[in-house]
């Protein structure tokens, strides 16, 4: 296969981008051919074998023709769906799910708005993202099984616990749904009850201010590299993780640490319930209530210093991340890739060879005997039948059957525009752009200008990733119809992606006028850079 990664970042140490990398260097070395798209620089901490390029953004142009196009994050999940046909088809592999996290709330219509992207197939790593991806969005998602590198990640010999008690804490303190205050705050309690602490923290950020002045020592590992982490679980005496909600997806350090047999204290959320084997047995680890530093405080000093305690967590943990490799994350993940390939192909065919059987011998007769039915009555039932039929396929998210049978009501109607712009609509949510476009084309083409067809070619043609034609579009649409803020700000992100800041800018702007608490415009806006 002909697989594209797109990453927004490529040269930060965030988990998300070291898998994602890692990934793509397994496929590379199974010998798909493999490239990687970021709009920074590559990676200085670890070596790629596929092919990277640093582009401005993710424009089709930009894109090297594929079987599949995979976005990592939702920003760049709807370049990936917009790519068209050549790119490969589109995936969007969900590491965590951003709509939850607080920091995101003026941007969740956006966020919600790329998950809903019609012909975009999903990926996620664990049962929770699995679960919440089905029950917001109705998205059948392929689970595949996460992976940790065993080599860097083995046990060591069984630790005695030291004084004082090594507790392990890992991530940015300023992303506020990992909780790290709470870790801090429970560390402060077990110090102040009489147990001797030294927090030992790896982060790939500046440490915060509030991170500063503990009644506790705290031993800094700044930016280290992955092939170090084995080591620096391996010097724990606990680990602790303290995220607090869904925002959490996985959190690889978590298995990471059970790997390397060190005793975990976990927060109970979805994200660490899960990974569980099903037994209903989670001994892999302690659990306590998110944003209770009492609890946590507890469990560190049970898990650090109870011997039976801590030969439990160890056993199971170490059974637990056993079953992270990356052998059979990979060749799951490769195989939810080539289904998704083999999908596509297998409806390209379906659409291009729609058999029609020859009549017999018995029924060409029956075509020429007289009848007293009225052939214009047959035409109408037929009619309302095939659109009946093609509402219910739209209904449940099946545009492709949907498209075809509303084509076959049109050569039937062939005079009615409303239903040639239905059948328009259903080949865009069925993937098929080029034939959405050529539909509107043609309407245009007799006369109709309205603004219903300008936004729809819009739509069409942003799809398609011709982002100035697009503009066009929108412009004309407003110049024909109402100026609302929803129109100008759908104007702007064109614009943005055509490379035309400023006249983004001012399509923003131009919303606000209008509708001052507009969302997505504000947002929008805040998200240009500066000028």
């Amino acid at each position: 296969m002909r697989i594209t990664w797109l990453l927004e970042v490529a040269d930060q140490l965030w988990g998300g981008v070291k898998v994602a990398l890692e990934d793509a260097n397994w496929l590379q070395q199974r010998g798909h051919q493999v490239t990687v798209l970021s709009r920074s620089g590559p990676p200085s901490w670890m070596k790629l074998a596929c092919a990277f390029r640093t582009v401005q953004d993710f424009r089709p142009e930009h894109l090297p023709d594929g079987d599949i196009v995979i976005g990592t994050f939702w920003t760049t999940v709807p370049w990936a769906a917009s790519a068209g046909e050549t790119k490969g088809v589109p995936v969007h592999y969900c590491q965590g799910y951003e709509g939850d996290n607080p920091e995101n709330v003026k941007l969740r219509d956006r966020i919600e708005a790329a998950y809903r992207l019609k012909g975009v197939e999903h990926v996620t790593i664990s049962k929770n993202l699995t679960n919440l991806l089905r029950d917001h969005f109705g998205i059948e998602a392929k689970q595949i099984t996460y992976a940790i590198d065993h080599e860097v990640h083995r046990p060591g010999p069984e630790r005695r616990p030291g004084s004082p008690l090594r507790v392990g804490l890992v991530g940015p303190y300023q992303i506020d749904w990992k909780d790290l205050a709470t870790g801090y705050e429970a560390c402060r309690l077990a110090h102040l009850a009489g147990q001797p602490i030294v927090l030992v923290r790896a982060t790939n950020t500046t440490p915060a201010a509030a991170e500063q002045n503990t009644p506790f020592p705290v031993e800094w590992h700044q930016q280290l590299p992955p092939a170090q982490m084995g080591d620096f679980y391996r010097s724990l005496d606990v680990f602790l993780g303290t995220s607090r909600g869904a925002e959490e997806g996985f959190f690889l350090p978590a298995i990471e640490a059970m790997a390397c047999g060190i005793p975990s204290v976990l927060t109970d959320i979805p994200c660490f319930r899960s990974h569980g084997d099903g037994r209903g047995e989670d001994h892999y680890a302690m659990f306590v209530p998110p944003r209770d530093p009492a609890a946590m405080a507890e469990a560190l000093i049970v898990a650090g210093r109870v011997p039976e305690v801590r030969a439990t967590l160890r056993r199971e943990g170490m059974r637990t991340a056993s079953r992270y490799t990356r052998d059979c994350h990979g060749t799951e993940l490769e195989a939810a890739l080539q289904d998704f390939v083999n999908a596509r192909q297998s409806r390209n065919r379906q659409t291009k060879a729609m058999p029609t059987a020859a009549p017999t011998e018995r029924s060409a007769l029956r075509l020429v005997e007289p009848t007293s039915i009225d052939a214009s009555t047959v035409v109408n039932d037929l009619l309302q039948r095939l659109r009946r039929e093609a509402t219910q396929f739209l209904h449940v998210q099946q545009p492709e059957p949907a498209a075809r049978l509303l084509a076959a009501a049109s050569c039937l109607d062939p005079d009615n525009t409303d239903l040639q712009r239905q059948v328009a609509e259903a080949r865009h949510l069925a993937g098929d752009h080029a034939g959405a476009l050529a539909i509107y084309d043609a309407l245009s083409q007799r006369g109709i200008d309205d603004e219903a067809l300008h936004a729809a070619r819009g739509h069409v043609l942003h799809a398609l990733g011709a982002m100035a034609e697009a503009a066009q579009a929108f412009r004309a649409a407003i110049a024909v119809g109402r100026r609302t803020a929803d129109a100008y700000n759908r104007l702007g992100v064109v614009l943005f992606q055509a490379g035309e800041v400023a006249a983004a800018r001012q399509s923003f702007e131009r919303a606000l006028v209008l509708q001052p608490n507009h969302t997505d415009a504000s947002a929008n806006l805040a998200a240009l850079p500066a000028a």
